[in-house]
């Protein structure tokens, strides 16, 4: 007799299907022209799966952590507050970039790694490129963190 007279002890739960993560959707977006694209009835879309996630991660690589009360403490980045404008060693500054980078991104439980990171000084500031695993498959990720390096 179990403690728990409600429950039966002969139905088994299958928990592999509550680990599932559902198809991810985010809104588009131009990151070139700055803006919401919309469809030709003038009204915003969504787009699903890989393409909706590399729309989340150039969000959370532009977007400073703790700036914007529309976002939960956990989205965004802390590049902006402690490295654009900061006199630090080149070593420095990748290693922290990195670091910052990767804290923005894995508290997506979509990506499962984020690796092979490189760094190039540019006018503007530094390029970052590196490779994101996700559920999806692998992307390479490149943009310009601006003010960092220059």
């Amino acid at each position: 007799m179990s403690i728990f007279p409600f429950i039966d002890p002969e139905v088994v739960v299958d928990s592999s299907s509550s680990n599932e993560l559902p198809l991810f959707k985010e809104y588009a977006y131009d990151f070139v022209e700055n803006k919401l694209l919309l469809d030709e009835t003038g009204k915003t879309f969504f787009v699903e799966g890989n393409k909706a996630l590399m729309i989340w991660i150039m969000k959370a690589l532009t977007t400073p952590r703790f700036r914007f009360t529309a976002y939960s403490s956990d989205f965004g980045n802390e590049i902006e507050d402690n490295l654009v404008g900061k006199s630090v060693s080149e070593d420095i500054a990748t290693l922290e970039l990195e670091r910052y980078i990767v804290e923005a991104l894995m508290v997506n439980p979509y990506i499962q790694e984020l690796n092979e990171f490189e760094f190039e000084p540019q006018q503007s500031g530094t390029g970052v490129t590196f490779a994101c695993t996700s559920i999806y498959g692998k992307e390479k990720i490149s943009f310009v963190v601006k003010g960092v390096g220059t």
